[in-house]
Protein backbone atom coordinates (compact mmCIF):
# COMPACT_ATOMS: atom_id res chain seq x y z
CA UNK A 1 0.00 0.00 0.00
CA UNK A 2 1.36 2.97 -1.04
CA UNK A 3 -0.85 5.09 1.45
CA UNK A 4 -3.10 5.14 3.82
CA UNK A 5 -7.07 4.72 2.81
CA UNK A 6 -9.47 6.33 4.99
CA UNK A 7 -13.36 4.73 4.94
CA UNK A 8 -16.08 7.27 6.82
CA UNK A 9 -18.92 5.20 7.55
CA UNK A 10 -22.24 7.53 8.33
CA UNK A 11 -24.56 6.88 10.72
CA UNK A 12 -27.43 6.47 8.60
CA UNK A 13 -25.08 3.71 6.72
CA UNK A 14 -25.18 1.86 9.62
CA UNK A 15 -27.91 2.80 12.05
CA UNK A 16 -30.69 -0.07 10.89
CA UNK A 17 -27.57 -2.69 10.86
CA UNK A 18 -27.34 -5.70 13.13
CA UNK A 19 -24.06 -5.88 15.08
CA UNK A 20 -22.90 -8.51 13.77
CA UNK A 21 -23.33 -6.73 10.21
CA UNK A 22 -21.11 -3.19 11.74
CA UNK A 23 -18.61 -5.54 12.69
CA UNK A 24 -18.58 -7.71 9.54
CA UNK A 25 -17.95 -4.25 7.94
CA UNK A 26 -15.47 -2.95 10.17
CA UNK A 27 -13.02 -5.83 9.85
CA UNK A 28 -13.56 -6.61 6.26
CA UNK A 29 -12.03 -3.09 5.56
CA UNK A 30 -9.77 -2.95 8.21
CA UNK A 31 -8.27 -6.69 7.04
CA UNK A 32 -7.78 -4.67 3.55
CA UNK A 33 -5.68 -2.29 5.21
CA UNK A 34 -7.80 0.33 5.76
CA UNK A 35 -8.49 2.26 9.08
CA UNK A 36 -12.55 3.50 9.59
CA UNK A 37 -14.13 6.45 10.52
CA UNK A 38 -17.39 5.51 12.20
CA UNK A 39 -19.81 8.49 13.06
CA UNK A 40 -21.40 7.58 16.21
CA UNK A 41 -20.19 5.08 18.87
CA UNK A 42 -20.67 0.88 18.88
CA UNK A 43 -22.52 -0.09 21.59
CA UNK A 44 -20.27 -1.90 24.73
CA UNK A 45 -21.43 -5.45 23.40
CA UNK A 46 -20.38 -4.50 19.99
CA UNK A 47 -17.24 -3.30 21.02
CA UNK A 48 -16.37 -6.64 22.85
CA UNK A 49 -17.32 -8.73 20.09
CA UNK A 50 -15.15 -6.59 17.34
CA UNK A 51 -12.26 -7.62 19.61
CA UNK A 52 -13.37 -11.09 19.89
CA UNK A 53 -13.92 -11.45 16.52
CA UNK A 54 -10.68 -9.76 15.48
CA UNK A 55 -8.59 -12.43 18.11
CA UNK A 56 -10.44 -15.28 16.22
CA UNK A 57 -9.24 -13.96 13.05
CA UNK A 58 -5.65 -12.64 13.73
CA UNK A 59 -3.30 -14.02 10.93
CA UNK A 60 0.50 -12.64 12.22
CA UNK A 61 1.27 -12.17 8.52
CA UNK A 62 -1.16 -10.89 7.50
CA UNK A 63 -3.31 -9.69 9.78
CA UNK A 64 -2.39 -8.30 13.39
CA UNK A 65 -5.10 -6.68 15.06
CA UNK A 66 -6.76 -3.37 15.63
CA UNK A 67 -6.79 -0.50 17.10
CA UNK A 68 -10.06 1.20 18.63
CA UNK A 69 -10.11 4.77 19.34
CA UNK A 70 -12.78 7.17 19.85
CA UNK A 71 -13.75 10.80 20.12
CA UNK A 72 -15.93 12.88 22.53
CA UNK A 73 -17.60 15.54 23.55
CA UNK A 74 -19.01 16.43 26.50
CA UNK A 75 -23.13 16.87 26.51
CA UNK A 76 -25.02 19.58 29.28
CA UNK A 77 -28.13 18.53 30.85
CA UNK A 78 -31.11 21.18 30.49
CA UNK A 79 -29.73 23.69 33.40
CA UNK A 80 -26.32 23.99 31.50
CA UNK A 81 -24.29 21.21 33.96
CA UNK A 82 -21.73 18.96 32.58
CA UNK A 83 -24.00 15.52 32.05
CA UNK A 84 -21.64 12.25 30.35
CA UNK A 85 -19.70 12.19 27.19
CA UNK A 86 -20.81 11.16 24.29
CA UNK A 87 -18.99 9.73 21.28
CA UNK A 88 -18.81 11.58 18.12
CA UNK A 89 -16.81 9.49 15.69
CA UNK A 90 -15.06 5.58 16.81
CA UNK A 91 -11.88 4.81 14.43
CA UNK A 92 -10.84 1.37 13.84
CA UNK A 93 -7.41 -0.01 12.02
CA UNK A 94 -5.09 -2.20 11.22
CA UNK A 95 -2.98 -2.31 14.98
CA UNK A 96 -0.11 -1.91 12.36
CA UNK A 97 -1.09 0.91 10.54
CA UNK A 98 -2.09 3.03 13.53
CA UNK A 99 1.40 3.79 15.07
CA UNK A 100 1.11 6.10 17.44
CA UNK A 101 -1.89 7.50 19.15
CA UNK A 102 -2.33 10.67 21.54
CA UNK A 103 -5.25 11.61 23.26
CA UNK A 104 -6.16 14.75 24.45
CA UNK A 105 -9.41 16.21 25.65
CA UNK A 106 -11.18 16.90 22.47
CA UNK A 107 -7.88 16.24 20.60
CA UNK A 108 -6.98 12.90 19.11
CA UNK A 109 -3.91 12.28 17.10
CA UNK A 110 -3.18 9.25 15.14
CA UNK A 111 0.66 8.70 13.44
CA UNK A 112 0.12 6.33 10.79
CA UNK A 113 3.01 3.39 10.02
CA UNK A 114 2.80 3.33 6.16
CA UNK A 115 5.55 0.75 6.00
CA UNK A 116 7.72 -1.47 7.96
CA UNK A 117 11.04 0.94 7.67
CA UNK A 118 9.27 3.57 9.77
CA UNK A 119 11.62 4.65 12.55
CA UNK A 120 9.55 4.32 15.90
CA UNK A 121 10.87 7.41 17.30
Amino acid sequence: MDGIKLDFISFEAIENATSMEKISMIIERVKKGSVVVVEGNLTPLERTELIETTMREIDIENFVGIDIQTLEKDTKSLFGFKKKKQVVITIVGPANVMHNVKKQSNILSIVAKLDENLDDD
